[in-house]
């Protein structure tokens, strides 16, 4: 009889050993994930609020959940724009191009080139600053105008690169204007034909432009050149107001002496 009662003393006690421990476990059990609908709309309510940096973390959560879901695949599209208004635009641009590279496809990626634009777009320094962040949008911005002519963004791409071609323009002739009044004459004539050859179409006076290169072949004495430059002046600006002054010099190229030309402002 005392074994009998010692048996099920010991069957009780791992019984109720054994329950203790599953209540053990059940309590250790993560919480179930919360659905993407869920973390996507909060996510998405945060955005709306500009509170990007929590934001982000929550399209992150959605994203690493739910990684081949539609909405997984949108909250990575997001953390580069919580990324893009936060200022990043290094690092949202890398998140933009790895998106592109990972979703080819899809169905807004005409929205993520664009973006990839204004990354560089936003970061354009000053004229006397080195322009790489320019000429990087224009190379972004073209390749939307030609994969995606039909887009909603391409119009806007297109402005931005006129304007970044005109930032380019300036800069360059920024230059040219500081070589020359340091009398760095040959260094000022390869950038001013450089502005004349690449960028006509955005200075708002070549006609002008071509005139300061003629007065510089002249002044580096190479009339010839000088000579080419203000026929063509002529030619393709005939009603310039500068028109006149090519004329006096192709008969008399001596007057380049009394032609105070450093006074024309070339825009």
């Amino acid at each position: 009889m005392k074994k009998f009662t010692i048996f099920l003393l010991i069957i009780n006690l791992f019984f109720f050993s054994a329950c203790n421990l599953f209540k053990e476990q059940k309590k250790k059990e993560p919480p179930p994930a919360a659905p993407a609908e869920e973390l996507y709309s909060k996510a998405m309510e945060l955005y709306e609020k500009n509170n990007f940096l929590d934001a982000y973390e929550m399209f992150q959560q959605c994203r690493t959940r739910y990684p081949i879901s539609e909405l997984g695949i949108k909250s990575e599209l997001k953390m580069a724009d919580c990324l893009y208004y936060q200022k990043q635009y290094e690092t949202a641009f890398t998140k933009y191009q790895e998106f592109s590279r990972l979703h080819p496809k899809y169905q807004f990626i005409d929205y993520v080139h664009y973006q990839m634009g204004m990354c560089y777009y936003k970061r354009i320094c000053s004229l006397d600053r080195d322009q790489t962040f320019t000429q990087e949008a224009i190379k972004n911005f073209e390749i939307l105008v030609t994969q995606f002519p039909s887009s909603p963004y391409t119009p806007s791409a297109k402005k931005k690169i006129e304007k970044c071609k005109k930032h380019l323009a300036k800069h360059i002739l920024y230059i040219a204007d500081f070589y020359y009044r340091t009398k760095a004459y040959n260094a000022a004539l390869f950038r001013y034909l450089e502005a004349l050859n690449n960028y006509r179409d955005y200075i708002a006076s070549p006609d002008l432009l071509r005139f300061k290169i003629g007065t510089l072949y002249l002044q580096i004495n190479q009339p010839e050149n000088a000579r080419d430059q203000f026929i063509a002046l002529l030619k393709e600006y005939p009603q310039s107001s500068v028109a006149p002054l090519a004329k006096n010099l192709l008969e008399d190229p001596e007057q380049i002496k009394r032609i105070e030309d450093t006074k024309i402002s070339i825009k």
